[in-house]
């Protein structure tokens, strides 16, 4: 038996059909991807707070965390990546930093060249 089922990424909100079996697995294992219901329009962000920050300048508080794989970058508190990755040691000492050292280290790895 044939069952409709929806994926998030679809643009025309149109229904995928699957045997039923295959479409409680589907939503079973990725709820945030497929759902019994159409999925709501995306809403779009008001231009409003995209024009309040400059675009390309980080805002502070900053952060390190691990991106996987040793590898760890600085984010801002938008949760953009500032700069290149680091390394583990690197990003936890870059934790351990007081707020003006990271806003220093951030305004100097994050220069145009």
């Amino acid at each position: 038996m044939l069952k409709k089922i929806y994926h998030i990424d679809t643009p025309d909100g149109a229904a995928t059909e699957m045997y039923e079996i295959d479409a409680r697995e589907a939503i079973a294992k990725f709820p945030k991807e497929w759902s019994d219901t159409p999925w709501p329009a995306k809403k779009k962000a008001p231009e409003e707070t995209k024009a309040s920050t400059p675009a390309g300048e980080p805002t502070a508080p900053f952060e390190a965390r691990e991106k996987g794989k040793g590898w760890w970058a600085i984010f801002d508190s938008t949760g953009a990546e500032v700069g290149k990755s680091i390394r583990e040691p690197d990003g936890i000492a870059f934790n351990s930093m007081s707020d003006d050292d990271k806003d220093e280290y951030v305004k100097l790895h994050t220069k145009e060249d």
